[in-house]
Protein backbone atom coordinates (compact mmCIF):
# COMPACT_ATOMS: atom_id res chain seq x y z
CA UNK A 1 0.00 0.00 0.00
CA UNK A 2 2.76 2.40 0.99
CA UNK A 3 4.86 1.54 -2.05
CA UNK A 4 1.92 1.96 -4.40
CA UNK A 5 1.12 5.36 -2.93
CA UNK A 6 4.73 6.43 -3.26
CA UNK A 7 4.80 5.38 -6.92
CA UNK A 8 1.56 7.25 -7.57
CA UNK A 9 2.94 10.40 -5.96
CA UNK A 10 6.14 10.15 -8.03
CA UNK A 11 4.10 9.71 -11.20
CA UNK A 12 2.01 12.79 -10.39
CA UNK A 13 5.11 14.85 -9.63
CA UNK A 14 6.76 13.63 -12.83
CA UNK A 15 3.67 14.54 -14.86
CA UNK A 16 3.53 18.03 -13.35
CA UNK A 17 7.24 18.63 -13.94
CA UNK A 18 6.95 17.35 -17.51
CA UNK A 19 4.03 19.67 -18.15
CA UNK A 20 5.98 22.62 -16.74
CA UNK A 21 9.00 21.84 -18.96
CA UNK A 22 6.84 21.58 -22.08
CA UNK A 23 5.02 24.79 -21.17
CA UNK A 24 8.34 26.59 -20.68
CA UNK A 25 9.57 25.32 -24.06
CA UNK A 26 6.46 26.62 -25.82
CA UNK A 27 6.76 29.96 -24.02
CA UNK A 28 10.42 30.29 -25.05
CA UNK A 29 9.56 29.45 -28.65
CA UNK A 30 6.79 32.05 -28.62
CA UNK A 31 9.10 34.75 -27.19
CA UNK A 32 11.77 34.05 -29.81
CA UNK A 33 9.19 34.05 -32.59
CA UNK A 34 7.48 37.35 -31.80
CA UNK A 35 10.75 39.15 -31.02
CA UNK A 36 12.40 37.75 -34.13
CA UNK A 37 9.50 39.13 -36.15
CA UNK A 38 10.23 42.59 -34.74
CA UNK A 39 7.35 42.93 -32.25
CA UNK A 40 8.46 46.01 -30.32
CA UNK A 41 5.89 45.65 -27.54
CA UNK A 42 7.05 42.08 -26.84
CA UNK A 43 10.68 43.22 -26.79
CA UNK A 44 9.93 45.97 -24.26
CA UNK A 45 8.04 43.51 -22.06
CA UNK A 46 10.94 41.06 -22.22
CA UNK A 47 13.46 43.78 -21.30
CA UNK A 48 11.36 44.95 -18.36
CA UNK A 49 11.16 41.41 -17.00
CA UNK A 50 14.86 40.73 -17.57
CA UNK A 51 16.06 43.92 -15.89
CA UNK A 52 13.78 43.24 -12.94
CA UNK A 53 15.15 39.70 -12.65
CA UNK A 54 18.73 41.04 -12.70
CA UNK A 55 17.90 43.48 -9.92
CA UNK A 56 16.42 40.70 -7.81
CA UNK A 57 19.36 38.35 -8.24
CA UNK A 58 22.03 37.80 -5.61
CA UNK A 59 25.38 39.50 -6.25
CA UNK A 60 28.10 37.22 -7.63
CA UNK A 61 30.71 36.22 -5.08
CA UNK A 62 33.50 38.76 -4.89
CA UNK A 63 31.72 41.55 -6.77
CA UNK A 64 32.46 44.93 -5.13
CA UNK A 65 29.37 46.54 -3.52
CA UNK A 66 29.86 49.70 -5.61
CA UNK A 67 29.64 47.64 -8.81
CA UNK A 68 26.49 45.87 -7.66
CA UNK A 69 24.85 49.18 -6.75
CA UNK A 70 25.73 50.60 -10.16
CA UNK A 71 24.28 47.59 -11.99
CA UNK A 72 21.04 48.06 -10.04
CA UNK A 73 20.68 51.55 -11.53
CA UNK A 74 20.64 50.20 -15.10
CA UNK A 75 17.90 51.90 -17.11
CA UNK A 76 16.85 51.17 -20.67
CA UNK A 77 17.33 54.18 -22.96
CA UNK A 78 16.23 52.59 -26.23
CA UNK A 79 16.18 49.24 -28.02
CA UNK A 80 15.05 47.50 -31.16
CA UNK A 81 15.62 43.87 -32.16
CA UNK A 82 19.23 44.60 -33.25
CA UNK A 83 20.45 47.38 -30.94
CA UNK A 84 20.13 48.26 -27.27
CA UNK A 85 21.26 51.23 -25.20
CA UNK A 86 21.43 51.32 -21.39
CA UNK A 87 22.50 53.98 -18.89
CA UNK A 88 23.84 53.52 -15.35
CA UNK A 89 25.04 55.58 -12.39
CA UNK A 90 28.39 54.82 -10.76
CA UNK A 91 30.18 56.16 -7.72
CA UNK A 92 33.57 55.59 -6.14
CA UNK A 93 34.17 52.26 -4.40
CA UNK A 94 34.54 53.41 -0.79
CA UNK A 95 34.89 50.86 2.01
CA UNK A 96 35.48 50.97 5.74
CA UNK A 97 38.90 49.49 6.52
CA UNK A 98 39.91 49.44 10.17
CA UNK A 99 37.25 52.00 10.98
CA UNK A 100 38.57 54.38 8.31
CA UNK A 101 36.90 55.23 5.00
CA UNK A 102 39.14 54.13 2.17
CA UNK A 103 38.54 54.81 -1.53
CA UNK A 104 39.48 51.49 -3.07
CA UNK A 105 38.64 52.62 -6.61
CA UNK A 106 37.46 55.94 -8.02
CA UNK A 107 34.24 56.38 -9.98
CA UNK A 108 35.98 55.91 -13.36
CA UNK A 109 37.38 52.53 -12.36
CA UNK A 110 33.92 51.44 -11.20
CA UNK A 111 32.42 52.78 -14.44
CA UNK A 112 34.81 50.69 -16.51
CA UNK A 113 34.07 47.54 -14.54
CA UNK A 114 30.29 47.87 -14.71
CA UNK A 115 30.28 48.91 -18.37
CA UNK A 116 32.03 45.67 -19.29
CA UNK A 117 29.70 43.62 -17.08
CA UNK A 118 26.61 45.24 -18.62
CA UNK A 119 27.84 44.67 -22.17
CA UNK A 120 28.32 41.01 -21.29
CA UNK A 121 24.78 40.82 -19.97
CA UNK A 122 23.24 42.55 -22.97
CA UNK A 123 25.08 40.58 -25.65
CA UNK A 124 25.30 37.15 -24.04
CA UNK A 125 22.82 36.83 -21.17
CA UNK A 126 19.63 38.27 -22.64
CA UNK A 127 16.97 35.54 -22.97
CA UNK A 128 15.12 35.12 -26.28
CA UNK A 129 16.84 38.13 -27.91
CA UNK A 130 20.20 38.59 -29.62
CA UNK A 131 21.45 42.12 -30.14
CA UNK A 132 24.10 42.96 -32.73
CA UNK A 133 25.37 45.93 -30.72
CA UNK A 134 25.01 47.51 -27.29
CA UNK A 135 25.72 51.01 -26.00
CA UNK A 136 26.37 51.51 -22.30
CA UNK A 137 26.55 54.99 -20.78
CA UNK A 138 27.85 55.39 -17.22
CA UNK A 139 27.27 58.66 -15.37
CA UNK A 140 28.07 60.19 -12.01
CA UNK A 141 25.21 61.78 -10.08
CA UNK A 142 26.06 64.74 -7.83
CA UNK A 143 24.63 67.92 -6.31
CA UNK A 144 25.84 71.30 -7.53
CA UNK A 145 26.32 74.50 -5.51
CA UNK A 146 22.59 75.25 -5.68
CA UNK A 147 21.76 71.76 -4.37
CA UNK A 148 20.39 70.66 -7.76
CA UNK A 149 20.96 67.04 -8.79
CA UNK A 150 23.16 66.80 -11.87
CA UNK A 151 24.77 64.02 -13.86
CA UNK A 152 28.17 63.97 -15.50
CA UNK A 153 29.19 61.38 -18.11
CA UNK A 154 32.06 59.17 -16.96
CA UNK A 155 32.21 56.73 -19.84
CA UNK A 156 30.31 55.60 -22.89
CA UNK A 157 31.03 52.55 -25.01
CA UNK A 158 29.51 50.84 -28.02
CA UNK A 159 30.29 47.15 -28.31
CA UNK A 160 29.40 45.48 -31.58
CA UNK A 161 28.98 41.73 -31.52
CA UNK A 162 31.75 41.00 -34.02
CA UNK A 163 34.24 43.06 -31.98
CA UNK A 164 33.05 41.57 -28.68
CA UNK A 165 33.51 38.06 -30.03
CA UNK A 166 37.17 38.85 -30.70
CA UNK A 167 37.70 40.25 -27.20
CA UNK A 168 39.59 38.24 -24.60
CA UNK A 169 36.85 37.79 -22.00
CA UNK A 170 38.84 35.22 -20.04
CA UNK A 171 42.10 37.10 -19.52
CA UNK A 172 41.38 40.69 -20.50
CA UNK A 173 40.56 43.24 -17.81
CA UNK A 174 38.05 46.09 -18.23
CA UNK A 175 40.63 48.43 -19.78
CA UNK A 176 41.65 45.88 -22.40
CA UNK A 177 38.09 44.95 -23.27
CA UNK A 178 36.92 48.55 -23.56
CA UNK A 179 39.88 49.31 -25.82
CA UNK A 180 38.47 46.77 -28.30
CA UNK A 181 35.21 48.71 -28.52
CA UNK A 182 34.18 52.28 -29.34
CA UNK A 183 34.89 53.77 -25.91
CA UNK A 184 35.15 57.31 -24.61
CA UNK A 185 36.50 57.56 -21.07
CA UNK A 186 36.66 60.85 -19.18
CA UNK A 187 39.67 59.74 -17.16
CA UNK A 188 41.68 58.63 -20.16
CA UNK A 189 41.54 61.77 -22.25
CA UNK A 190 38.53 61.07 -24.47
CA UNK A 191 35.51 63.14 -23.44
CA UNK A 192 32.38 60.97 -23.27
CA UNK A 193 29.30 62.42 -24.94
CA UNK A 194 26.68 59.64 -25.07
CA UNK A 195 24.36 61.61 -27.35
CA UNK A 196 26.98 62.71 -29.89
CA UNK A 197 26.63 59.66 -32.14
CA UNK A 198 24.24 57.35 -30.31
CA UNK A 199 23.78 53.75 -31.35
CA UNK A 200 20.01 54.15 -31.04
CA UNK A 201 17.72 56.88 -29.72
CA UNK A 202 14.36 56.92 -27.98
CA UNK A 203 12.95 58.86 -30.96
CA UNK A 204 13.78 55.95 -33.27
CA UNK A 205 11.93 53.56 -30.99
CA UNK A 206 8.92 55.87 -30.82
CA UNK A 207 8.86 55.94 -34.62
CA UNK A 208 8.73 52.13 -34.67
CA UNK A 209 5.83 52.12 -32.19
CA UNK A 210 3.98 54.69 -34.31
CA UNK A 211 4.51 52.62 -37.47
CA UNK A 212 3.26 49.45 -35.76
CA UNK A 213 0.18 51.28 -34.48
CA UNK A 214 -0.54 52.59 -37.98
CA UNK A 215 -0.28 49.08 -39.42
CA UNK A 216 -2.68 47.73 -36.81
CA UNK A 217 -5.20 50.46 -37.59
CA UNK A 218 -4.93 49.72 -41.30
CA UNK A 219 -5.44 46.01 -40.68
CA UNK A 220 -8.59 46.71 -38.64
Amino acid sequence: MGLGLAISVLLVIGTILGFMVVQAMFAARKWRSVIGEGDQDALMQLLDQTFEAWRGARPPKGMPPADWRALHTAALVAADHERIRVSMLAEADVRIVGGIRDEVANEYVVARRVAVRMVERLLYEMPYASFNAAQVDVNLEYRDASDETRTRPLLTTVARRDAAERSDWEEGGPDELLADWETFDGEQGTTPDPDATPLITADEVEAVFAAEAALRETAE
